[in-house]
């Protein structure tokens, strides 16, 4: 007979009916082709001695396995698991696993990285360059919002949503980018995505083919990377310099290659926050124009430049149309609002939004809409200008007490804008042995320590200056006892 004591286990402390618990064990046994089809069971009084339990809730468990086709009764013989079940390969009962994935999930493709864990933030943290939530118009976005779907126009913005985004936001664009980045265009030219990594994905989506080749930065946005790599395409690394990526080896590896596309942030460079100079772009320009290549400019902080204004985007130099351009409020708001943006040719943008609307069919209008009523009554702008103010302030007091007390320790330059510095550690410091010996001083480092084991991004924007104070002793302290 069967270890039928150690096949059906009975929680009684379960608000499931004891008698559903037997049936729902002799199933699942069943299922996992452990008990054969035509095996007879013992009888009611036997089980439930074996089972210690009383023979009207045996009886009742075999009614209910009768009345839902999984027993037959052969008079005169007993009672037998329903030799017409569909139930094949019998197992052996040491295989006592009571769940099987189905065989088609073996087949699905393994992708080559991880998806993001959902953390808690730490109270103590320096991550790698986020902005400040508390500084954000958030309050004011929400309230627009609300005001949007009560009032006169919800209808037209709950219902009448498309996959290029709120037409709206999209035609207020036009003249935000054309006063802050010279991106002179219309609304055809943009396409509005839930932040710059979709954006990526859609463009590289519809750019490339199997075996395509894309220059991207030795040191790169490692999301870009993956995605590149996901769909078939081969990366050629540049190697950088403290102008971004060295543009000789951008040439070099055009005449050694058929380049379909190029991934860059030329602003401050992702991660090292290096900015490429004018005569740089320009002959990135030229190259594209003579190997007839796309530029995939990711300007994932514009807005955040301390020292004069910022260099213009290799968009707002082009002249053949091969520049593609993404940026993102995500930056100005706070990363899981997403409401990011494509501005090309209106080819392009045609073409993604049909892929678009496969995966999101219209995004977020409510949202969008609200973003442009904030645009258009310069509450964006605004808090724009308080943010740099307070990030600038943050940056000078932050490098500054990492130059003091850790002078030989780490190395980096004072970057002219963006979020976080780029800092080389010395001595045989490694950064992912840092992460785990910064826990024991309560501090949290929401950094890549992957990318190479002595340097990582540390952001200095998302900290208050009681709160750079605080964190930086606890780094400090670590660095020190590593």
């Amino acid at each position: 007979m069967l270890p039928w004591k150690s096949i059906i286990k009975v929680n009684k402390k379960n608000n499931r009916a004891i008698y559903l618990q037997i049936a729902d064990a002799i199933i699942n046994e069943i299922m996992a082709g452990r008990i054969a089809k035509s095996h007879k069971i013992p009888g009611t009084r036997i089980m439930a001695d074996e089972l210690g339990l009383n023979r009207k809730t045996v009886s009742l468990a075999y009614d209910e396995l009768l009345a839902q086709g999984w027993l037959e009764i052969i008079p005169s013989r007993g009672t037998f698991i329903k030799n017409s079940l569909p139930i094949t390969n019998h197992q052996s009962l040491l295989h006592n696993k009571t769940y099987h994935s189905g065989q088609f999930v073996e087949t699905i493709s393994k992708l080559p990285f991880t998806a993001n864990e959902d953390l808690s933030y730490a109270v103590n943290t320096i991550d790698d360059g986020t902005p400040d939530y508390r500084m954000a118009p958030i309050d004011a976005l929400l309230k627009t919002a609300r005001s949007i779907s009560k009032g006169n126009i919800g209808r037209s913005v709950l219902l009448n949503a498309s996959s290029y985004g709120n037409k709206t936001l999209r035609k207020t664009l036009v003249s935000y980018l054309s006063i802050s980045r010279a991106l002179n265009g219309s609304e055809e030219n943009i396409l509005i995505t839930r932040g710059s990594q979709m954006a990526i994905y859609l463009l590289f989506s519809i750019l490339l083919k199997k075996d395509d080749n894309v220059i991207v930065g030795d040191l790169n946005y490692k999301n870009a990377d993956q995605i590149i790599q996901h769909l078939g395409a081969n990366l050629i690394k540049i190697p950088l310099d403290n102008t971004g990526l060295i543009i000789e080896e951008i040439e070099r590896a055009c005449l050694e290659n058929k380049i379909r596309a190029i991934y860059i942030s030329p602003h401050h460079h992702y991660p090292t926050t290096v900015t490429m100079p004018t005569e740089n772009r320009l002959k990135l320009l030229e190259l594209s124009s003579q190997y007839n290549f796309a530029i995939i400019e990711d300007d994932y902080d514009y807005d955040y430049h301390y020292s004069g204004t910022p260099i213009l985007p290799l968009a707002s130099l082009d002249r053949s149309g091969n520049v593609i351009y993404i940026g993102s409020f995500s930056k100005i708001l706070v990363p899981s609002i997403r409401i990011g943006y494509v501005f090309a040719h209106p080819k392009v943008i045609h073409e993604i939004a049909k892929l678009r609307r496969m995966i999101d069919k219209q995004g977020d209008p409510i949202t969008e809409r609200a973003l442009a009523e904030l645009i258009n009554e310069n509450e964006i702008q605004r808090c724009l200008k308080k943010a740099v103010v307070a990030y600038k302030n943050r940056r000078d007091i932050f490098c500054a007490k990492l130059k003091n007390e850790l002078p030989n320790e780490v190395k980096f330059d004072i970057p002219d804008g963006g979020m976080a510095i780029w800092a080389t550690f010395q001595n045989d410091i490694i950064v992912k042995e840092l992460v785990k010996k910064a826990k024991q001083n309560d501090l949290c480092l929401n950094i890549d320590p992957e990318r190479t084991p002595q340097s990582c991004r540390l952001g200095f924007t998302s900290m208050n200056e009681e709160e750079i104070k605080v964190n930086l002793n606890a780094l400090i302290k670590t660095v020190k006892e590593y």
